[in-house]
């Protein structure tokens, strides 16, 4: 700040105390410049117009009990320390200022806010101003992002605030607290209610970092400690310029369907726990494997060491991943995108659920300005910010959902509604953006296609879990001839729901690149546990990550790697072939699956139908991982298209799968033909749609699905 800017909040009536000139942290060895340095302040404020400071503020929390006869010396009524010694710094947790007891040039801080401050925390702090005693709170900047370590979201702020305004708690500056407290009276020993409530306290200091067991450098992570009463914990970072973002959110179909986590840049981390046996778990992405440890909280602990044994290393082999659906405030990714070592985010910073309410001007929309570039986390970790979400539950002021749809990597903030929908796919398209299906089953996604032309099929999506499927009995059903019950009532059949919807739409000539996202932010589960995997054999880019998952260089997976080529070429590949009607295509399909665990099942895909499976024998690598080969050969007749998929089973009826994108064949004279049943199906999901909204949407949006049901007509009149 300035000093116009501080004698402004002055004369506004905000306390202007003083923490010295150069932020002088207060120990053994420069007492002897304190004096200095405080009148330095008192000097500025006296040009300013602005009281001489009575209150004082240690720099860094660090105290000295020498500094006690020169704050007073210098007319310092009250300082505040911070919540250190009797807590951690990092810890952002003290004790209330018990006057008399506390020396008055010494009093702690209830609470210190940080980043990851939950309205409990503040509580925690708050809640302590009962029986004489006086909850000091201390924010560093609101928001603070010179020093991220102790910034304030401003929305997280106002929370506060309306806590404190509600529950009618009197908020007073520092200064004066002198019309409640005798700043004469002092306790015999300064220091000795500190050394009191340090010996009282129970938690004990468990600090603990996660290395690469290969060569040892600190490696960012996801930490999840649970006590065996159950209840969750959340560390901190240990480093003062480290991040540490609490994670938390609870299934609101399963309520004990929980994620509870913790990412931790690539530093020692800390947390206060009461003594008695924890889980620890820790994970880094897909590429090496978690570990799990049961560890006895007591005091005198050693440190705590996690060393995390990679499996696969996929840049090496010119793969990185990416999550296209995501939830996240932007200024939370430079921890989780490194965490979870996924290489390529969109968070959808604009969010609409309302037909009526363009992007632009949603309220669901995180705050911030975000420009039309991408944002580099590191060399291979990149965010781009500008991205919006159509997801609508209210059509014409009234419920009546109709599904999602995602628009990535566009340019313009988009001030559309979202009916009619092919302006919004005519300006997407125009500048570059890619269109993401997002599910399969919401009502209008099959109406969709044929209008928007989507770029992307999320076959790995935001019902895939780390945690337990919860979300089962979903929209849209599925048909009969699928042979899925409803296509939700467990894991797997929502997974095969998803692999028959899409075959359908490639049946019928529709060429969506697969893609893989978690709707990280809103849902129970880690940034990345879906993600999709792009070939850039020439190296790592923004730009050649973004075409190359529109041009289908890709496999989707929530766990195996499934590298596969078709007569050695990558996923997304066109074979174009004169041949006659007669000649039959072969093709040679090989590659492997490397998995932390066996993957039991390998298909090759045609046409929509499983043509050869590989029930896989697996070998160890000298990484630990397991390794599967498959080579087969298969035939097309006319044009069609062929993909790979795996199976790697998992405890208690669980599984992990990949997916490849197609390959694609164009033989002239014989299209590809769906089969009457996947058309047919397309055609009613449109007519179920337009029945069901014919009441509710314009005539200009329902003569769009006309024309989508027209496109599946004649698409139906070439089936065989």
């Amino acid at each position: 700040m300035t000093w116009e800017q501080i004698a402004e909040l002055n004369r506004d009536g905000f306390e202007i105390g003083n923490h010295t000139r150069d932020h002088l942290s207060v120990n053994a060895g420069n007492l002897d410049k304190l004096t200095e340095q405080i009148e330095a302040i008192n000097a500025r404020c006296a040009e300013q117009g602005i009281p001489r400071p009575t209150s004082f503020a240690y720099p860094g929390n660090a105290i000295h009990p020498g500094a006690l006869p020169i704050l007073q010396r210098l007319g310092i009524r009250f300082a505040r320390r911070g919540g250190a010694p009797e807590h951690p710094y990092e810890w952002g947790r003290g004790f209330a200022y018990e006057p008399g007891v506390d020396h008055p040039l010494l009093i702690p801080s209830a609470g210190d806010a940080r980043p990851d401050w939950t309205l409990d925390d503040f509580k925690r702090a708050v809640e302590q101003a009962r029986r004489g005693r006086i909850a000091v709170l201390q924010f560093h900047g609101v928001p603070d992002r010179e020093h991220p370590w102790v910034h304030t979201r401003p929305e997280r702020f106002e929370e506060f605030m309306r806590y404190l305004h509600t529950n009618a708690f009197k908020a007073i500056a520092l200064r004066d607290l002198a019309r409640y407290v005798n700043p004469e009276q002092t306790p015999a020993e300064a220091l000795a209610i500190v050394e009191k409530r340090k010996g009282a306290r129970k938690e004990v200091l468990v600090e603990g970092e996660i290395v690469d067991a290969e060569d040892g450098k600190a490696l960012p992570s996801r930490v999840y400690i649970r006590g065996a009463d159950g209840a969750w914990h959340f560390p901190k970072t240990a480093f003062a310029r480290g991040s540490a973002v609490r994670y938390e959110r609870r299934s609101g179909f399963n309520t004990n369907t929980v994620e509870m986590h913790t990412t931790l840049s690539a530093n020692p981390f800390r947390g206060e726990l009461l003594p008695g046996r924890y889980t620890f778990t820790v994970e880094h992405g897909k590429e090496f494997f978690p570990e799990t440890r049961e560890v006895v909280v007591q005091r005198d602990m050693a440190k705590v060491e996690f060393r995390l044994r990679r499996w696969v290393n996929m840049a090496e082999l010119g793969w990185y991943s990416g999550d296209t659906h995501v939830h996240r405030d932007p200024g939370d990714l430079p921890n989780v995108m490194p965490a979870e070592d996924v290489n390529v985010a969109f968070p959808l910073v604009y969010w609409t659920t309302d037909a009526d309410v363009p992007p632009s001007r949603s309220n669901r929309n995180f705050k911030g300005d975000f420009t039309a570039a991408p944002v580099n986390v590191d060399a291979t970790h990149v965010f781009y910010p500008r991205n919006s979400e159509y997801e609508i539950f209210t059509t014409a002021k009234r419920p009546h959902t109709l599904g999602a749809l995602l628009a990535v990597n566009h340019q313009t903030v988009f001030d559309l509604p979202a009916l009619p929908i092919s302006p919004i796919a005519e300006r997407a398209h125009a500048e570059g953006a890619l269109l993401d299906l997002e599910k399969h089953n919401w009502p209008w996604s099959m109406a969709l296609v044929p209008l928007v032309r989507p770029d992307l099929f999320e076959l790995a999506n935001n019902h895939h879990w780390e945690t337990e499927f919860s979300i089962t009995n979903w929209a849209v059903p599925a048909p009969a001839w699928m042979n899925i019950g409803s296509g939700s009532d467990n894991e797997r059949q929502w997974t095969l729901y998803g692999f028959l919807n899409y075959y359908a739409l490639l049946d019928c000539g529709f060429r969506l690149s697969p893609a893989a996202g978690t709707a990280n932010g809103v849902h129970p589960v880690p940034l990345g546990f879906s993600r999709v995997y792009v070939h850039l054999p020439r190296g790592f880019s923004y730009a050649a990550w973004v075409n190359g998952l529109k041009a289908g260089r890709s496999f989707v997976t929530t766990g195996p790697m499934l590298l596969a080529t078709v007569n050695g070429e990558d996923a997304g590949y066109l074979f174009k072939s004169p041949l006659g009607a007669k000649d039959k295509h072969r093709f040679h399909v090989e590659g492997d699956v490397v998995s932390a665990e066996r993957v039991r099942k390998i298909e090759v895909i045609v046409n929509g139908e499983v043509v050869r499976t590989t029930n896989s024998v697996a070998t160890l690598t000298r990484t630990g991982a397991q390794r599967s080969h498959f080579d087969e050969r298969v035939e097309l007749i006319g044009s069609g298209w062929m993909a790979v998929r795996c199976w790697e089973e998992r405890e208690n009826g669980r599984f992990r799968f990949a997916h490849t994108a197609p390959w694609f064949v164009d033989a002239d004279g014989m299209p590809l033909r769906p089969r009457r049943e996947e058309a047919g199906f397309l055609m009613k999901r449109v007519e179920e749609e337009i029945a069901r909204s014919r009441d509710v949407l314009s005539s200009e949006a329902l003569d769009e699905y006309r024309r989508s049901l027209s496109l599946y007509r004649g698409i139906a009149e070439t089936a065989k």
